[in-house]
């Protein structure tokens, strides 16, 4: 977990994964130069299996690729910092990852609700290897927040790229879709927050860009048909949109890395 003025959210995050149902865990939280009660919040937090390091401002990504270098288990799990794991979501993982070892990235299907915790949407991406390779191309069909990968699978796809401020996780599931096999649980096994300017404009540029970079990559190495480019193409369209025009194509609750709602 990474966390940047997470004090209102934080502390519910990560008693959400001390509680978990599957007890024999670490959590490594990064605060990513928080300037906010964060760090008030972590230091109440009283448990030996939480790890809490703060660093300067360094952003999303190199956060992660840090919590990875302290990460010691097989497995490694994410959760946003303003969401919540529901209690058996690791367990579950955990349970399905045995019974299928040629699967090294997992995630679920997702809650999102708004700031007063009403239920908006229900994220339900698919969840077999072949369908989830068929949206690949097209959009991002995991939950960041749900997702759990083994280790060995990450080392050999490189991990996180600190090129990717945005759409980090976008770029991680192209490449470990190379070295591995995907899958979802149907299950919402998370909750995900949407708080205001979770995502704002100048931001939305930027992953629009990286999904362009992303998919075009994908093509280049062959992983798709010359034909897919049309899908590198789409996100470069969509710039030309004014941001609001985007918003309201959007739909109210659509959010980065989710595009699959009920």
């Amino acid at each position: 977990m990474a966390v940047f003025d997470g004090a209102p959210w934080v502390g519910a995050a990560v008693e959400s994964l001390l509680t978990q149902t599957l007890a024999d865990l670490e959590v490594i939280v990064i605060d990513d130069g928080s300037t906010d009660p964060t760090p008030e919040v972590l230091a109440a937090l009283r448990d030996p299996r939480l790890r809490v390091e703060r660093r300067p401002r360094a952003g999303l990504t190199r956060s992660l690729i840090r919590a990875l270098e302290l990460a010691r288990a097989p497995l490694l799990a994410r959760l946003d910092a303003d969401d919540l794991a529901l209690p058996e979501r690791l367990a579950r993982q955990r349970q399905f990852l045995d019974a299928h070892p040629d699967v090294g990235l997992l995630g679920t299907a997702a809650r999102e609700v708004d700031v007063t915790g009403r239920e908006v949407a229900i994220v339900r991406p698919p969840v077999d290897d072949a369908a989830i390779r068929r949206a690949l191309i097209r959009a991002n069909p995991f939950v960041h927040s749900s997702v759990i990968m083994r280790r060995a699978a990450l080392d050999r796809a490189g991990g996180y790229d600190p090129s990717f401020p945005v759409a980090q996780d976008y770029d991680l599931w192209m490449r470990l879709a190379r070295v591995t096999r995907l899958a979802n649980l149907p299950e919402p096994l998370v909750i995900r927050r949407l708080a205001p300017g979770r995502v704002s404009a100048v931001r939305d540029d930027d992953r629009l860009r990286a999904e362009a970079r992303v998919r075009w990559r994908a093509v280049r190495s062959h992983a798709y048909p010359w034909w897919c480019a049309v899908y590198a193409l789409r996100p470069l369209a969509a710039l030309a949109l004014p941001g609001a025009w985007r918003r309201a194509l959007r739909g109210p609750t659509r959010m980065e890395g989710s595009p699959y709602r009920v």
